[in-house]
């Protein structure tokens, strides 16, 4: 079954792009046909898949396809990679969302002008990598897709972000529309006692079942196990520097595993779905 999926949380840095990013690539090793889209301003994903000259291009981009006037062919400026095609950010992206903000249906047109024509029919997934706010993109990537995989830190902060995004804009939309939560990954974990009283409390919270379980607390004890989670990895940081995932940078990375896991689960369509 064909699936689109955001990797979406209302705050940046916790790894949001690195997920998505190794997400498609996952989904890709595992035979799939699978577009990644780059809807956050910023760019990371395009420049972390090595395309940042398509960031800063006067060519035809994402701009052309998100617009009133006559828009293209998504298929015009998708780039093509290795293991999975790239369908690129933009420097004008600002502008775009300003575009999509006022136009009466330009929340829908990641749904009509990428997801519609493409899902099914070129690929297999599609991976948005959304912006790190609220805001009209954000929406309009959750309301494409139908699914999202947040990425969570270990930490106050980033659990507070996810509780707005919940209350602000996951829950507003699903009174719209249907928006499934497939998963949430606690991502960039070094294995100290606050994150596990964090993953406890999630253990606790209504959120529990969309907890993998390769994300679980009793994994700290586990003394053949890595621990939960995804774990902190220079090789990230440094595959994204060298614009390559992971597999292509590592690709003996113990990380690779859970992120097979995480592809696993967007294919069966949430974590208890198998």
């Amino acid at each position: 079954m064909s699936r689109a999926v955001s990797v979406s949380l209302q705050k940046g840095g916790v790894g949001k792009t690195t997920l998505a990013i190794n997400l498609a690539d996952a989904l890709a090793a595992r035979g799939n046909d699978v577009l990644l889209v780059d809807l956050d301003q910023q760019g990371n994903a395009t420049e972390g898949v090595g395309l940042k000259a398509q960031y800063e291009s006067d060519e035809e981009n994402i701009g052309d396809v998100l617009t009133d006037d006559d828009p293209l062919d998504v298929r015009e400026v998708v780039q093509s990679r290795e293991q999975f095609d790239v369908l690129p950010s933009h420097v004008d992206l600002d502008d775009i969302e300003d575009r999509v903000r006022n136009s009466t249906f330009g929340v829908l047109w990641v749904r009509r002008r990428i997801v519609e024509p493409l899902l099914g029919e070129d690929y297999d997934y599609i991976v948005i990598d959304s912006p790190p706010s609220l805001g009209p993109l954000s929406d309009a990537a959750l309301i494409g897709t139908g699914n999202v995989v947040v990425p969570l830190l270990m930490s106050e902060p980033s659990v507070s972000g996810f509780e707005r995004m919940y209350e602000q804009q996951v829950g507003p939309i699903r009174r719209e529309v249907d928006l499934d939560i497939l998963a949430i990954v606690p991502n960039d974990l070094t294995g100290n006692n606050e994150e596990r009283r964090i993953i406890q409390n999630l253990e606790e919270s209504p959120f529990e079942p969309f907890l993998p379980a390769f994300a679980r607390s009793e994994l700290f004890d586990d003394s053949n196990s890595k621990g939960p989670g995804i774990r902190h990895r220079i090789a990230f940081s440094r595959a994204w520097r060298d614009g390559k995932t992971l597999r292509e940078f590592d690709p003996e990375n113990d990380m690779l595993e859970r992120l097979d896991q995480l592809a696993a689960i967007v294919e069966r369509g949430g974590v208890d779905d198998a």
